[in-house]
C-alpha cells in the first residue's frame, strides 16, 4: 500500500471514529476522560504547518465543579513521532489565545504497539499530553451502550475474558435488533466492517452478520407462521361456536385441513 494510500485510510478510520464519537461526546468523555460536562463552548483553531490542520475536538469545558478549561482530543491511527511537537504547537496557540488551563489527550486506535513520545523534559521545559491506547480499555464499556455509534467501538477495545467472535456477534445482534430498519443502521455495518479492519475483523464482521441476518428472517417467517395459524385458530373456533356449520364447510371456509378442524372442536368442548 502507498503513502498516499495509508493516509486515505487513516483518514477514514478518523473520520468514523470522530463522527461516532461526536455523537455520544459527553458519555465517551465522562467514561474514559473521567470528566463530567456541565457545559462546554466550541473553538475553532486551525495548526498552520505545511497546511492547515483542525484539531479533532477542541472545546471550552466547565465541568462538575466549577472548573474551566479548555479540552483537547486528538484520534491517531498510526504512530506519528512528530505528535509530541504538534500538541506543543497546539498548547501554545490555545494558551496565548484563551489563557486557560489545557488538558490535552490522544486516543490511539491502532493495532500496532504504541510508541509515541507523550512527554518531554528538557532542563528548561516540560510538557506532557495523556496518551490513552484504546485496545486497553474494557470492550463491555461500550458494548453495554444502548446507542449504537458508542456500542461498535467495542471492537477497538480489550476483549478482557471474552474472544473477538463473540464480542463481534454481541454488537451485530444489537444493531440487527434495532427498531425500525432504517438506512442509519446500514450506514453503522459500513462503519463497524471499516473500523473491523483496524483489528483484521472483517471476514469475521461479514460472516457474523450474514449468519445473524439469516437467523432474523427465520426468526421473523415463523413469527409471522405462528400469527397466521393463530388467526386460524380463532377463526375456525368462532364458526364452531357461533354456527351450525359441518366440519367440511368450516375447513374450506377456513383453508385448514378436516383434522385441524375436528382438533380444534375437541381442545373446546
Amino acid at each position: 500500500m502507498s503513502k498516499k494510500e495509508i493516509k486515505e485510510e487513516g483518514n477514514l478510520y478518523d473520520k468514523i471514529f470522530k463522527e461516532n464519537v461526536d455523537a455520544t461526546i459527553d458519555s465517551f468523555i465522562h467514561k474514559i476522560l473521567k470528566i463530567n460536562i456541565k457545559e462546554s463552548e466550541e473553538i475553532v483553531l486551525k495548526l498552520q504547518r505545511t497546511k492547515e490542520r483542525e484539531a479533532d475536538f477542541l472545546k471550552i469545558i466547565t465541568n462538575d465543579r466549577g472548573e474551566k478549561f479548555i479540552l483537547h482530543i486528538e484520534y491517531q491511527v498510526a504512530n506519528d513521532h512528530e505528535m509530541i511537537h504538534r500538541m506543543i504547537d497546539y498548547w501554545n496557540l490555545l494558551v496565548r489565545k484563551y489563557d486557560l488551563r489545557v488538558e490535552q489527550y490522544v486516543i490511539f486506535l491502532g493495532d500496532e504497539k504504541l510508541t509515541m513520545k507523550a512527554r518531554v523534559d528538557y532542563p528548561n521545559m516540560k510538557f506532557y499530553y495523556r496518551l490513552i491506547d484504546f485496545k486497553e480499555l474494557d470492550a463491555q464499556l461500550f458494548l453495554k451502550s444502548d446507542i449504537p455509534e458508542e456500542m461498535i467501538l467495542a471492537i477497538l477495545g480489550d476483549y478482557r475474558n471474552d474472544n473477538a467472535s463473540k464480542i463481534v456477534y454481541e454488537v451485530v445482534k444489537r444493531i440487527e435488533q434495532l427498531e425500525p430498519q432504517t438506512l442509519e443502521k446500514q450506514k453503522i455495518f459500513q462503519q463497524l466492517l471499516v473500523l473491523g479492519r483496524l483489528r483484521k475483523l472483517e471476514l469475521n464482521i461479514q460472516q457474523v452478520m450474514d449468519s445473524i441476518s439469516q437467523y432474523i428472517k427465520i426468526e421473523e417467517d415463523v413469527l409471522y407462521l405462528k400469527g397466521i395459524e393463530a388467526q386460524k385458530r380463532q377463526f375456525v373456533i368462532s364458526l364452531l361456536n357461533g354456527t351450525d356449520f359441518s366440519i367440511e364447510k368450516i375447513a374450506n371456509l377456513a383453508s385448514v385441513s378436516i383434522e385441524f378442524v375436528e382438533k380444534m372442536k375437541a381442545e373446546n368442548k
